[in-house]
C-alpha cells in the first residue's frame, strides 16, 4: 500500500525528521511504498525570506500557536503549500500520516483540510507525543479533517493500519488509535508497545538524501537517534510517561550498528543527537557504546539530555568524552533540594554540583535546565535556584530557562494530586495557580530575574535566557484576558503593540476586552 508521511512547519530544521525516516524503515520492510513529504523544510528554503526568522530563533516559538499569524503565513506561502499539496495526492498514497507537535498542530490542520478538500476519500492520520488522548488527541479527532489520531507508539498501529486498510474502507476498530465513529469516535484503547527497541530497522533517510548532500539542512553533518524510550524517573510534571509507557533502551552494540550504518551511507554525517527522554537510562548500554566508539577508532561528535546520576563519575565522563561526547543537557529544574524531592527527581543538590563540575573538566559542554514557579516552590526556594546558578556557574557552559515556566499537563501526578501540592486552578496548562501567590505573572517575574542573573554571570543569551521576552506583553494580556481582568489585559495588550510585533489577533483582544467592559458597567 501507498503511505505519505508529512511534518508541517513549525518544527526544527537541524537535520531530516527522525519519525518519518523510522516509519519509513518499518513499511518499506513490510514492502509498502512509501512517500516522505518534509513541508517543514521545503517551506524554509523556498517560502518568503520574512518568515525564516521564526524558525531560526527559539524565542519566537509562539508564533506557530497564533491562529491569525499562521493563517496569514500560509496566505503568503499559499502557491508553495498547494504544491505540497498536489504532490502528495499525486503519490496516490491511501495513507497521509502527520507528525504533530504542539508548534506543527495549526499548519498540519490547515494542510489536512487542503486535502480533504481535494479527496475526502485519503485517509488522514495525526501521530506524536502532543497526540495523546489527555493532550490533544480527543480534540484532534473532533477535526473533520482528522480521520484517526495515533495515541501512542506508531511503530506498530502504522503497520496494523495498512493491514486494516487492505480489506475495508473504513476503520471501526484499530488497537492504539482514536477513530471516528457514527456517533463521534471511538477510543480503540492502547496498543502494547515494542518490547525490544534493538528489532528496530534503522531508519530511512533515502528520500532526504539530495537535501542533505546539497546541505538544506541546519547542520547536514546531523542525524538523530531514539537510543530509548520513556525514563527511569516520573517527575511529578512529566507528562512523556503517558506516551511511551515504560522505560526501553537500545543496546551499546544496536546504537552502534546505527551509527556505523549511517555514516557509512551518508559520509558527510559524523554529528549525532541521541532523542530520547534520557541518555543514561541505562548506563551498561552507554558505556559498552563508549567502548565500541573508543576500539573502533570512530570520529564522530554526539550529545543528549541525561538525567543526575550517581553513576555519572569523573571517569565515566572522561570514557564519554574520549568517545565524542561533546555536550550534555541536565535538568536541574531548581536548586531547592525540598523542590527537587517534591517533583520526585531522585537526586541530591550536592551530587548535582558534583555532577556538572565533572562533567564541564573533563572537557564536555554542560548546559542546565531551570523550571520556575514550580508548585510549593517559595520564595525561599528560588533564591535558593538563585544560589546554586551563582555557586556553579564556573561549571556550567549555557542554561535552558523554560519559557513556559512550569506546566501542568492533564494526568500528571500534579494534575492528579492538586490538594498535595496546594494548586488551586488546575486546568489551564500555562495559568494555573497555587497557594502563596504561585500564579502566572510571578512565575513571569521569577524567569525574568533568573535570566537577568544569568547574563550578569555572563552565560550566553540563548536557550530561553533572554533579556526581554520578544512577546512578553501579548503573554500577560492573554493570560489577564483569561482570568477575565480587562483592564489590566488591555494595559498589556497596549505594551505590546508599543514594543511587540503588531498583529490582528491584538486589535481584536482589545476590542473583546472593551466590549466587555462595557458588559458589566
Amino acid at each position: 500500500m501507498k503511505v505519505a508521511l508529512v511534518q508541517c512547519p513549525g518544527w526544527g530544521r537541524d537535520c531530516p525528521p527522525y519519525t518519518m525516516a523510522l516509519l519509513a524503515a518499518i513499511l518499506r520492510r513490510e514492502n509498502h511504498e512509501v512517500f516522505c513529504f518534509d513541508i517543514n523544510n521545503a517551506l524554509y528554503c523556498s517560502g518568503l525570506e520574512e518568515y525564516r526568522k521564526f524558525w531560526d530563533d527559539k524565542d519566537l516559538y509562539t508564533f506557530w500557536s497564533t491562529e491569525d499569524l499562521i493563517n496569514k503565513f500560509v496566505q503568503d506561502n499559499q502557491k508553495m503549500i498547494e504544491f505540497q499539496v498536489e504532490q502528495i495526492l499525486r503519490s496516490d498514497a491511501r495513507i497521509i500520516g502527520f507528525t504533530v507537535h504542539f508548534s506543527s498542530l495549526l499548519v498540519s490542520l490547515i494542510v489536512a483540510r487542503m486535502i480533504k478538500k481535494q479527496d475526502r476519500r485519503r485517509i488522514v492520520v495525526f501521530g506524536g507525543p502532543d497526540c495523546y488522548r489527555q493532550l490533544r488527541g480527543i480534540d484532534l479527532i473532533k477535526e473533520d479533517a482528522v480521520d484517526i489520531v495515533n495515541v501512542g507508539e506508531g511503530d506498530k498501529t502504522i503497520l496494523e493500519l495498512v493491514k486494516s486498510l487492505r480489506d475495508t474502507d473504513k476503520i471501526k476498530f484499530l488497537k492504539g488509535v482514536l477513530v471516528k465513529g457514527d456517533n463521534g469516535f471511538i477510543d480503540c484503547g492502547d496498543i502494547e508497545v515494542v518490547e525490544d527497541i534493538n528489532k528496530l530497522p534503522f531508519p530511512d533517510y533515502s528520500d532526504f538524501n539530495e537535501d542533505i548532500l546539497s546541505g538544506l539542512y541546519r547542520q547536514p553533518e546531523r542525524l538523530e537517534i531514539l537510543d530509548s524510550r520513556g525514563c527511569i524517573t516520573r517527575c511529578h510534571f512529566c507528562s512523556e510517561w503517558q506516551f511511551w509507557k515504560r522505560f526501553r533502551s537500545m543496546s551499546g552494540e544496536r546504537i552502534f550498528a546505527e551509527v556505523l550504518f549511517q555514516i557509512k551511507k551518508y559520509p558527510r554525517v559524523d554529528y549525532f543527537y541521541f532523542i530520547g527522554s534520557l541518555l543514561n537510562g541505562d548506563i551498561k548500554a552507554l558505556s559498552k557504546f563508549c567502548d565500541l566508539v573508543i576500539q573502533n577508532k570512530l570520529k564522530i561528535r554526539w550529545l543528549g539530555q541525561p538525567i543526575v546520576r550517581k553513576e555519572m563519575t569523573k571517569e565515566f565522563l572522561q570514557k564519554m568524552k574520549m568517545a565524542g561526547c561533546q555536550w550534555l543537557g541536565y535538568g536541574i529544574e531548581s536548586g531547592s533540594q525540598r523542590i527537587v524531592d517534591r517533583m520526585n527527581k531522585r537526586f541530591s543538590i550536592k551530587l548535582a554540583e558534583r555532577v556538572l563540575r565533572d562533567t564541564h573538566e573533563v572537557g564536555i559542554q554542560v548546559q542546565a535546565n531551570f523550571m520556575f514557579g514550580i508548585p510549593t516552590e517559595t520564595e525561599e526556594d528560588f533564591k535558593q535556584t538563585l544560589d546554586f546558578l551563582k555557586r556553579n556557574r564556573d561549571s556550567i557552559d549555557s542554561v535552558l530557562a523554560s519559557q513556559s515556566f512550569c506546566v501542568i499537563d492533564k494526568d500528571t501526578y500534579l494534575y492528579n494530586h492538586p490538594q498535595e501540592f496546594g494548586i488551586i486552578d488546575r486546568e489551564h496548562h500555562l495559568y494555573w495557580s497555587a497557594e502563596g501567590g504561585n500564579n502566572y505573572p510571578e512565575r513571569f517575574r521569577r524567569y525574568e530575574e533568573f535570566c537577568n542573573l544569568a547574563l550578569s554571570l555572563g552565560l550566553p543569551e540563548t536557550s530561553g535566557v533572554l533579556r526581554v521576552k520578544p512577546d512578553k506583553w501579548k503573554l500577560l494580556g492573554e493570560y489577564y484576558l483569561y482570568k477575565k481582568d480587562y483592564p489590566k489585559a488591555i494595559d498589556c495588550f497596549q505594551k505590546s503593540l508599543e514594543s511587540e510585533s503588531i498583529n490582528n489577533s491584538i486589535l481584536e483582544k482589545i476590542n473583546l476586552c472593551q466590549q466587555a467592559i462595557g458588559e458589566c458597567s
